[in-house]
């Protein structure tokens, strides 16, 4: 008797490092993006205003890609086919609002609540749609059922990234700001899955994150279009070439989508989560401390939450490893 579900594709040990390193190092970038995106919504007076631009930028190094790089080319056309003609369904091209609510997540809640507090609302909201996604036929590597260990080791990151939080929350957040990039990190796990879908049948990674950027970008100027119609308008803009940091976070946004869309066959959406998450709560420590933000103080409490996150990432993954080698 056969069985007529998606054969899983095997992964190396060397495989699976490599991928975990590389989501790593993605997380690492979402924290630099994060800070970027809320100092540009400072200068511009909006954050709504500051996503756009992000996004724009990132879809504008995307465009000169796949107009440069023939494979790119190639995927694209091939992504814009399988759409066009039903062989891949068009509601999971919309995982570019996942994207869209990120950066807007990011312009309005970091300047009050730090890259920190940002972070564990943020993976809260991905985990628990990571543990629904992966246990659906969605991801491309296959369903992956929320396992003894997996909940386990979400529980000890979701303790682990609290902890890193526990100072911050005292100081009178309001309410709306940890829900904006909890339902963004909800929406980011379908992203994910959505998007390694697309990289499998369009053959590219380039062209998934085009379609991305192209989705949230159209969504973003509608928004935007919409706020100056309602009279808002851009306070300022950067003062370049001094605030050009600031513009990293499109391109730092494009490098995360990109690198997810490839690891998420290799670590499913769960671990993909939990690999960023570390990466992310590594690069705000590091962007905490260089410029002392008054939102997230770095104590011993920081680096006990950094240890009890990697403990969880370490229940998460190993026991799965062992199982596939067995």
């Amino acid at each position: 008797m056969t069985s007529s579900a998606p054969a899983i594709p095997r992964v190396s040990t060397a495989g699976f490092v490599l991928s975990a390193l590389a989501t790593v190092g993605a997380g690492i970038g979402m924290a630099v993006q994060g800070t970027a995106n809320g100092a540009l919504g400072g200068v511009l007076g909006h954050g709504l205003f500051a996503a756009t631009v992000s996004f724009l930028v990132g879809l504008a190094i995307l465009v000169v890609i796949t107009l440069v790089a023939p494979s790119a080319r190639s995927g694209a056309v091939r992504a814009w086919r399988l759409v066009r003609t039903g062989e891949f369904p068009w509601w999971m091209t919309l995982g570019g609002l996942a994207g869209a609510a990120v950066v807007v997540s990011q312009a309005f809640t970091i300047p009050l609540m730090g890259v920190a507090v940002f972070t564990m609302a943020y993976i809260a909201g991905q985990l628990a749609g990571a543990l629904v996604v992966d246990s659906t036929a969605l991801p491309p590597g296959g369903r992956k059922p929320p396992t003894r260990w997996r909940i386990i080791g979400t529980l000890v990151v979701l303790v682990g990234v609290s902890l890193s939080a526990v100072g911050v929350l005292s100081q009178g957040i309001p309410l709306w700001a940890p829900i904006l990039p909890i339902v963004a990190g909800v929406l980011t796990a379908f992203q994910q899955a959505f998007n390694g879908r697309l990289r499998m049948r369009a053959g590219s990674a380039i062209a998934a994150n085009l379609m991305n950027f192209l989705t949230g970008s159209a969504f973003l100027v509608l928004c935007s279009i919409g706020l100056l119609v309602a009279g808002v308008r851009v306070a300022a803009l950067p003062d370049l070439p001094a605030d050009s940091w600031m513009l990293l976070g499109g391109a730092l946004g494009a490098v995360f989508i990109g690198v997810t869309t490839v690891t998420v066959a290799r670590l499913g959406v769960l671990l993909l989560s939990l690999m960023s998450l570390f990466g992310n709560l590594l690069g705000s420590l590091v962007i905490d401390l260089t410029f002392h933000s008054a939102h997230a103080e770095v104590n011993a409490m920081t680096f006990v939450s950094i240890a009890v996150v990697l403990a969880g990432v370490a229940i998460t993954s190993l026991p799965q490893r062992v199982e596939a080698r067995a």
